[in-house]
């Protein structure tokens, strides 16, 4: 193997390296975080209030194993794996772009579908309250559209220092709504999804082209020993 694809072979493998560093480290993070899940009335009501971790966990699962596959493949130089891993690679390169194209066409309308969630949530406050409150936790958050949607009575979800289950008035007062706050929160995110995943994408797309360098050149050196 000449120079050049010494150097593509061990780029790729430092590289997949990283990411099988990252994907042990959410592995660990999600394990923790499941580890920590409470015991709720239901199956349903356990997968919402750790969906996050559920999520964190999976996605370690997955970087862990095509970083694996690609670290193996590349330092031993198997052709076979290095094929399977530029196979994943341009895969997950095709759907990161059409998440971005899908994410930049439809911004008004994801928000639209936010609003949409948030309401359903709050119809539903009285028979099932873990996701309003989660909500309002997390965004720090009273009411659809603000602490007056609840009369005079604010839960205790509404505020960090709740008394008797309840909170004040001048703790809520300048809390925005729900509705407000999430639709914030995706107009300030929506592109640092967009340009990050650009990022993601030529990441992939890079480690994509190597793989498949290398395991033309992998290939070709079987080749001539062959002969």
């Amino acid at each position: 193997m000449d120079c050049g694809g010494v150097l593509v072979k061990y780029v790729l493998f430092i590289f997949n390296i990283l990411f099988v560093i990252c994907g042990i480290l959410l592995i660990v993070f999600g394990s923790l975080m499941v580890s920590e899940i409470k015991d709720f009335s239901s199956l349903d009501q356990t997968f919402t209030a750790n969906s996050v971790a559920i999520i964190i966990l999976v996605l370690g699962c997955v970087i862990f194993l095509v970083s694996f596959i690609g670290c193996c493949g590349a330092i031993r130089e198997n052709a076979c794996g290095l094929t399977v891993y530029s196979i994943i690679m341009l895969g997950l390169f095709l759907c990161q772009i059409a998440l971005i194209v899908y994410v930049w066409i439809n911004h008004v309308q994801i928000r639209q579908s936010l609003d949409q969630v948030v309401q359903t949530i709050w119809n539903q406050r009285k028979t099932d309250s873990l996701l309003l409150d989660t909500l309002q936790k997390s965004l720090k958050c009273c009411g659809l559209y603000k602490f007056s949607d609840y009369g005079t009575v604010y839960p205790a979800s509404c505020c960090d220092s709740p008394s008797n289950g309840t909170c004040s008035l001048t703790s809520v007062l300048f809390k925005p709504g729900c509705k407000s706050a999430v639709d914030s929160l995706w107009d300030t995110n929506a592109n640092i999804i967009k340009y990050a995943g650009l990022g993601v994408t030529a990441v992939e797309l890079v480690a994509f082209i190597f793989a498949c360098c290398l395991a033309n050149q992998v290939r070709n050196t079987e080749r001539r020993q062959n002969f």
